[in-house]
């Protein structure tokens, strides 16, 4: 929602990092000279927005985009605008499931477009995901690949909602039809504009991911050495961060599923970066597993400073211009602490 003042923001912060003004001058000129051009629904969407920004409960959120949900129940703002703020009120901050329920499916019957209606019914396969109803998930899950052009992406929020739901054998059956989109040419199908390089990356990145759910997916159903073989064959494909974090879930399900078996000593080992630089579940993982193999946590605090110190990196030179444009290379902070913020405007 918003899309030419969200664009506004990304380039003003994208000039600390490399310069965007040409771009957030083009892009203010737009703004100021574009509202008169706005669609009724646009200006709708910009106020509700507005409201919805300075509302300060989500009960008040949730009727403001009830209220726009009632006027324009089939936009182009409704299935990954108003519609999934709403479902996320509504279950995650008030626990009202069924009225979620009420509210998709009511705008789901009216509904043609189908890009729209893709959406909607995957606010309608979160809903069966955060309630548990793996039944219909499922269900919904073969309506949507039947009635859709499924892309990579579509296979992979699926998928996520399988393994959210405990839905084993739908995350399986997603990541495995997901592995014909993992190649780079598929990649560079969806996003033409990618270099071969980017592609191959890109193509690479889906195999690691679709593989870190169909292998956590295995271990759960008892499956565990599969797993491990899965996630062995995936791992060349996965890719890392500067300081040398998995970018996709591989390692924290590699080490989840070796802590599942009995395998502490080697969940330490896959998660030994992750547990520093990854999320905060790889760090409860990581602290599973000491107490594991260690019988308590003495210890864990010296050994996860340790790891830093070992992992940590140099920071590369590099030069940036400010918003004066004026030219600023790393090496006249030596000495100093620097907070770097990579924005990338998309």
């Amino acid at each position: 929602m918003k899309p030419t003042t969200s664009l506004l923001v990304v380039c003003l912060v994208a000039m600390v990092v490399g310069g965007c003004s040409q771009r957030a001058e083009e892009v203010s000129k737009a703004a100021a000279g574009s509202e008169q051009d706005l669609s009724a629904v646009e200006k709708a969407a910009e106020k509700a927005d507005e409201a919805i920004d300075a509302s300060e409960n989500p009960e008040g959120k949730l009727a403001i985009a009830l209220d726009f949900l009632e006027r324009y129940p089939v936009s182009e703002e409704t299935g990954t605008g108003f519609l999934d703020s709403a479902v996320y009120w509504l279950v995650e901050d008030l626990d009202r499931p069924e009225e979620a329920y009420e509210l998709v499916e009511g705008i789901l019957s009216r509904v043609e477009d189908p890009d729209t209606k893709l959406e909607v019914q995957m606010n309608l396969a979160i809903l069966h995901s955060k309630t548990g109803r793996v039944d219909e998930l499922d269900k919904l899950a073969v309506v949507m690949a039947e009635e859709h052009d499924f892309k990579y992406t579509d296979y992979l929020k699926v998928m996520e909602l399988a393994t959210e739901a405990e839905a084993w054998e739908l995350a399986i059956d997603q990541a495995e039809a997901s592995l014909a989109f993992a190649t780079p040419e598929a990649y560079q199908s969806q996003y033409p504009d990618m270099t071969a390089e980017e592609s191959e990356k890109g193509g690479h990145r889906r195999v690691a991911f679709s593989s870190a759910h169909m292998g956590w997916a295995q271990a759960n159903l008892g499956r565990a050495e599969e797993a491990v073989a899965t996630f062995a064959a995936a791992a060349p494909s996965t890719s890392y961060s500067f300081l040398g974090a998995d970018e996709t879930p591989l390692h924290l399900y590699w080490g989840k599923t070796l802590l599942l078996r009995g395998d502490a000593d080697g969940a330490l080992e896959k998660l030994a970066v992750e547990a520093i630089h990854g999320d905060a579940e790889a760090g409860d993982v990581y602290r599973q597993a000491w107490i594991a193999a260690r019988g308590s946590e003495a210890g864990l605090d010296e050994r996860l400073w340790a790891l830093r110190e070992e992992n940590a990196k140099p920071l590369p030179e590099f030069t940036l211009n400010d918003y004066d444009g004026k030219s600023l290379e790393s090496s006249s902070f030596a000495g100093d602490v620097i907070v770097v913020v990579a924005w990338h405007p998309t």
